[in-house]
């Protein structure tokens, strides 16, 4: 592959994210299967590129947020089976039976919409429940309520029963155990009464600390994009994502020299500033960070070079930021830098596919 011409792009390994999902079959047992999480555009990696790859690997479908994301996938051709992971309203059950897609509902009234939409056909759905993060899904304790009248709509079929908890590694482990037992003893007469119902509440944080908790599928969206979210489970992850700038200027700077916005920053030593034209409409010093981002001594950025760090200089810019590359005196302009970036924030930016 030549390299790009370009001052900034994104370099996505499809390869990585293959073996990524392939790793996450492999760690499921029996039946269990997994559902590629493509939502966001793929997380910024490219909705359409990471379908292919991640069903090819052995995912069984695809998770996506809304129809508008699940509308991009079909109209690329793309016919492996989608779950739209939020509900919809009613008057969008229309468009979910054209585009042919498996719905969560949380209520009686989208899947009596769903009914009046499916024409001759039976439609697929997967209730969802709340299990405390307060932002959709029905009541445990109002789940039979709904899923007797949903057992009373003879064009839908209840295919799947979720959850999604509120966990966050190294945070709440104790209550995340409670609440995923507590989905398992409520999912389990409906399970022994439809054996093929597919009970699910692993996202990636939930397969990597809690693998008795697999269930019969898993959701998995960090994991493919190799981001292992748990605190004490390593994984063979790989990392599909390198986002590059090229170095525009190189400047000497005297010590006692002020760099930057707020003339903030004043240079301690004799300096090498180089300037990159990223900035944070790029994504750059927003959180969550990931490897490039170092914690003590003050918390600091840098980018590669060269295989050597050069440090963030004063403030990052809307579109340009100042770094340290006294350590890499063969840096010069024209020469790629490797930056840590939020990925999904950099989604306008050119993507070169290896």
């Amino acid at each position: 592959m030549s390299e790009p011409k370009d001052l900034k792009w994104v370099e996505i390994d499809l390869s990585a994210v293959a073996q990524n999902a392939r790793w996450v079959v492999s760690r499921l047992e029996g039946a269990a299967r997994l559902l590629a999480v493509v939502k966001a555009d793929a997380y910024g990696h490219g909705a359409v590129e990471v379908s292919h790859a991640a069903l090819k690997a052995g995912a069984c479908g695809l998770g996506v947020r809304d129809l508008c994301e699940a509308s991009v996938l079909r109209k690329a051709g793309l016919r492996a089976p989608i779950l739209l992971l939020a509900p919809i309203l009613p008057e969008q059950a229309g468009e979910a039976a054209r585009l042919r897609v498996t719905a969560t509902v949380d209520a009686a009234e989208q899947a009596r919409a769903l009914q009046a939409a499916a024409g001759g056909r039976r439609v697929g759905v997967h209730v969802d429940v709340d299990s405390g993060l307060g932002r959709w899904g029905v009541a445990p304790r109002a789940l039979h309520a709904l899923m007797m009248s949903l057992s009373r709509l003879p064009r839908v079929r209840v295919e799947g029963l979720s959850t999604h908890i509120d966990y966050v590694p190294g945070k709440n482990a104790v209550e995340a155990e409670e609440k995923l037992g507590a989905f398992r003893r409520l999912a389990a007469p409906y399970k022994k009464k439809d054996p093929g119902l597919v009970v699910h509440a692993a996202n990636s944080s939930v397969f990597v600390d809690f693998p008795h908790h697999r269930f019969d599928m898993a959701c998995a969206g960090n994991l493919l994009y190799g981001i292992n979210p748990s605190k004490s489970r390593p994984a063979p992850l790989k990392n599909p994502w390198r986002f590059c700038a090229r170095i525009i200027s190189l400047r000497e700077m005297r010590k006692g020299t002020s760099i930057g916005y707020a003339s903030e920053y004043v240079a301690a030593k004799r300096m090498r500033i180089a300037t990159l034209p990223v900035g944070y409409a790029d994504g750059l010093t927003m959180e969550p960070a990931e490897r490039l981002i170092g914690f003590g001594g003050g918390f600091q950025y840098w980018g590669m070079c060269r295989g050597m760090r050069l440090p963030f200089v004063g403030r990052c810019g809307i579109t340009h930021v100042l770094v340290d590359a006294t350590d890499a005196p063969d840096a010069k302009a024209g020469d790629v830098v490797t930056l840590p970036v939020r990925r999904t924030a950099a989604r306008h930016l050119r993507r070169v596919y290896l």
